[in-house]
């Protein structure tokens, strides 16, 4: 699989995980990969956390600490850009 093919899947997963787990029907519906998370208060402490996990497990990345600011967690595409950032040959994490 092309690193697009992967990039694509993994938003298709991450778009997947916030649809259903965080956001209730009537927003859902509009949600996609450049809904800007932390204007629209999708994200708080918790649900970053379990979103982060979710990335750990599902997506097989861990996200450092010093990864884990507003900009790459704008929207879904800033957080598979960052992930594929992470997985990239030659990063450290």
């Amino acid at each position: 699989m092309s690193s697009v093919e992967v990039q694509a899947t993994a938003t298709g997963r991450l778009v997947s995980f916030i649809k259903e787990r965080f956001l209730p029907a009537e927003i859902a519906a509009d949600f996609g990969p450049e809904t800007p998370l932390l204007e629209l208060g999708v994200l708080d402490s918790l649900k970053a956390a379990r979103l982060l996990n979710f990335i750990r497990k599902d997506l097989g990345t861990t996200v450092p600490t010093s990864m884990i600011d507003t900009t790459n967690f704008k929207d879904v595409r800033s957080i598979i850009a960052m992930i594929a950032a992470l997985n990239s040959p030659g990063q450290d994490g």
